[in-house]
């Protein structure tokens, strides 16, 4: 097997990468090199090379910023890709059932004991996301989510943050249609969802959101006042939907909010409202555990 990794070296925490692919790959006889990524577009371009070059496997080693840009040159064709959790949040990774640490996931792939799951994505514009496109506070709460507060509390920095914007919130009027199905919220963010973590561990955005069944859940969030915060806690802790949101499911879907707000794709500027997505269903396949839902041999 000839692997191409697609590192960025400036995602997560320090960590000997080369060394501990070296120790999970060596011992396998596997045929591996490494690609660094510098700026913005690097992997896809880096993606794009190594499907020419008839690559079996290509495994993005980062953030979920890295693997949505593998995912994205893979959508035009190409072979499975591997994640290699090495970012702040490893949303997808943790959606996916993939092992969260980088030695783990190496042993994953060098074991040769996996399967292939399917996966959608989201298409915006010209460009493709994996988890999630967002308005509104989550919006704000990831650009305020600086690589000094990454680097020091690593996912706690998105709490921080997100305690600094709920301070003063502000509430967004979202018109909305769903598959030419027009309905309206009032609320603090609205989120269409790929996937369903939020790249904590065992923290969802709602129960129910699939990255595999064909579909984009349009969720707006309201958190008027503390109260409406504290009873969604306990909804969480139980098990159930959080009472702050309101949710929608389909194919095609258009988003206006009054006032305007910005858009991003996984974490990357997509522009302003209005927006419009659809899905690309079982887009890319990505290697997961043996049996794990979803999958296919």
């Amino acid at each position: 097997m000839r692997i191409k990794v697609i590192a960025n070296p400036g995602a997560g925490q320090p960590e000997p990468v080369l060394s501990v692919l070296n120790d999970a790959f060596g011992p396998a006889t596997i045929d591996w090199d490494v690609v660094v990524t510098h700026g913005k577009g690097d992997g896809y371009r880096a993606t794009r090379r190594a499907v020419e070059q008839g690559y079996d496997l290509i495994a993005a080693y980062g953030g979920d910023g890295t693997v949505t840009e593998v995912a994205s040159a893979l959508v035009l064709g190409g072979p499975p890709m591997a994640i290699l959790p090495g970012g702040t949040g490893n949303a997808l990774a943790e959606d996916l059932g993939i092992p969260r640490t980088l030695a783990a996931a190496a042993a994953l792939i060098a074991g040769g004991v996996y399967d292939t799951r399917r996966v959608d994505m989201g298409r915006v514009g010209e460009g493709f996301f994996i988890l999630r496109l967002t308005m509104g506070l989550e919006a704000s709460v990831v650009e305020a989510a600086t690589r000094e507060l990454k680097d020091r509390f690593g996912w706690l920095a998105y709490a921080f943050a997100g305690l600094q914007k709920l301070a003063s919130p502000s509430r967004t009027c979202y018109l909305i249609e769903v598959d030419g199905v027009p309905a309206e919220a009032e609320g603090l963010a609205c989120i269409l969802a790929n996937s369903a973590s939020m790249g904590v561990i065992d923290v969802k955005i709602a129960d129910g959101v699939e990255v595999s069944d064909g579909l984009l859940d349009v969720i707006v969030v309201d958190l008027p006042d503390l109260s409406s915060l504290v009873g969604s806690a306990a909804d969480l802790a139980a098990g159930e939907t959080p009472r702050a949101l309101m949710r929608w499911r389909g194919e095609r879907i258009r988003v206006e909010a009054r006032p305007r707000q910005s858009v991003l794709a996984d974490g990357e500027d997509a522009g302003q409202t209005p927006v419009e997505a659809t899905v690309v269903p079982g887009a890319i396949g990505i290697l997961v555990p043996e049996g794990s839902k979803g999958s296919t041999s």
